[in-house]
């Protein structure tokens, strides 16, 4: 999926504060989570900043903090749930060239609103402003590339293909690499194309094309860090966050904390995320989920998006919404069943609660492979999932300690750092803005062509040199052998 409409402009002023505006139009509550701490704190610093966004924080007290509500974006969701968009069971190709047509309607309904282009790249062409892009994951190869990072297919797999380290078999090298060249491709000739023409309408047709200000970004945000994702070397402008929307415990509601308190069997927490709806499942498997769950010896709190569960088992409570970092908290939670979003996966790390992942999109089969490979939890395919592999998935989590031991081992791995991720995009924001960008920062990479960045000319030259002294030797041979038989 392309992450590429979420982003900071800097514009510096002589004084102590800048103009920045943020751009972040992910129709995602859990992607805005970690937004939201990084306008808001720049805010709290003194400068002004104007934000574009479906979920605006809305606090009085910000008074340096201007908000454009695009809330209309979640009707694009409504349309299409995200995971018919991006499946993992779906032919990769295919949902690549869905997520990028879903983007292409946002860009086109904001811009016939008069409200700002997605895009960051028009806008920067616009103001003549440093870019910082921010992404609530990691980022896909096509970005990698733009900045300079290295990138390879066997080594790096793109986080969307699902495929981790080269331990992998052959058949999945050579997927790997075609999905490589294919989506370098399909950006470069087809996806940014399509949107430069998109935003010449409402920008000119003077303004400058979208692939050459994309190599632009002073620096790329990623909400990543070592534990949780593949280990890669990346360039200075790369920034990796981490936990960043992850807050301190605050108490509950009266009425879930007695539940809570009087689940001292344990209670095992179910919620699929913002993106997947538990009320969208198809029938069968959600059969399947209530069958398991009526069966566990343990209270269980379903995100459930309705007023009713038809069918409801007796040990299961439902509502439309938890307050899940608070909820985890809770020394009764002993298993979060989750759709295995990096955002519910650190926030069960940094509660201590193992988990079962469940997943269905975009990076979740990759993190839920990641949870199996740390050993803080187990993993189940939802689309041949059963009731008993499930129901004994659960009991197996809640009732083995190695999984919560594991995770607490995690934690302290993931937060032993020196900074927040918070203090490291605020502290990289206002280094962009003292220097007016960071171009001595940039990778010579971001100004290579795919063709040079794969020495392709180096290989053809080499070759053609080859076949020369091949050819000449050959001709020398023939002359030689001529002049012997006279």
């Amino acid at each position: 999926m392309y992450l590429i409409p979420v982003v900071l402009f800097l514009h510096y002023t002589p004084t102590l504060c800048s103009n920045i505006l943020g751009v972040f139009i992910v129709p995602s509550i859990s992607h805005q989570s970690v937004f939201q701490p990084i306008w808001k704190e720049l805010s709290l610093r003194g400068h002004n900043v104007t934000v574009v966004t479906p979920d605006p924080l809305n606090d009085p007290s910000l008074t340096n903090l201007t908000e454009i509500s695009v809330r209309f974006t979640y009707d694009f969701l409504k349309r299409k749930a995200m995971q018919e968009i991006i499946s993992k069971d779906s032919n990769i190709f295919h949902s690549m060239y869905a997520a990028a047509c879903f983007v292409d309607g946002v860009v086109e309904a904001e811009l016939n609103m008069e409200s700002f282009h997605p895009g960051m790249y028009a806008l920067a062409g616009r103001f003549k402003a440093p870019i910082i892009g921010v992404s609530a994951l990691g980022a896909v190869e096509v970005q990698h590339h733009l900045i300079g990072n290295p990138t390879h297919p066997v080594l790096y797999p793109d986080v969307l293909f699902g495929l981790y380290n080269i331990e992998l078999l052959v058949w999945n090298k050579i997927k790997s690499t075609l999905w490589y060249l294919w989506t370098q491709y399909h950006h470069h000739a087809i996806f940014v194309p399509r949107v430069h023409n998109i935003v010449k309408k409402y920008f000119g047709e003077d303004l400058e094309y979208l692939g050459d200000l994309e190599k632009d970004q002073s620096m790329l945000f990623l909400n990543v860090n070592p534990v949780l994702y593949p280990i890669r070397p990346n360039v200075p402008s790369i920034v990796e966050m981490g936990q960043i929307h992850v807050k301190p415990v605050k108490p509950l509601p009266e009425d879930l904390q007695q539940i809570l308190d009087d689940g001292t069997e344990g209670v095992v927490y179910f919620s699929l995320g913002s993106n997947v709806k538990s009320v969208s499942l198809d029938e069968k498997l959600r059969n399947t989920i209530k069958e398991a769950l009526s069966e566990l010896p343990y209270k269980v709190l379903w995100k459930w998006e309705s007023d009713y569960l038809p069918g409801r088992p007796k040990n299961v409570v439902t509502r439309d919404w938890f307050p899940q970092q608070d909820l985890l908290a809770h020394r009764n939670i002993r298993a979060f069943v989750t759709q295995g979003g990096l955002q519910s996966v650190e926030e069960a790390i940094s509660r201590g609660v193992p988990l079962i992942g469940m997943p269905f999109l975009g990076d979740q089969p990759s993190n839920v492979q990641k949870i199996m490979e740390m050993g803080i939890g187990l993993g189940v395919d939802p689309s041949t999932v059963t009731k008993e592999e499930l129901k004994n998935s659960i009991i197996d989590v809640v009732e083995n300690n190695k999984y919560s031991k594991r995770i607490r081992e995690i934690r302290h791995l993931l937060y032993d750092k020196p900074m927040t991720g918070l203090e490291k995009a605020v502290w990289w924001s206002e280094y962009v803005l003292r220097h007016k960008g960071a171009t001595h920062m940039r990778s010579p990479a971001a100004d290579c062509s795919w063709f040079e960045y794969l020495i392709l000319e180096v290989v053809l030259v080499s070759a053609a040199l080859i076949s020369i002294v091949i050819y000449l030797s050959y001709k020398v041979f023939q002359l030689l052998m001529s002049k012997c038989r006279k």
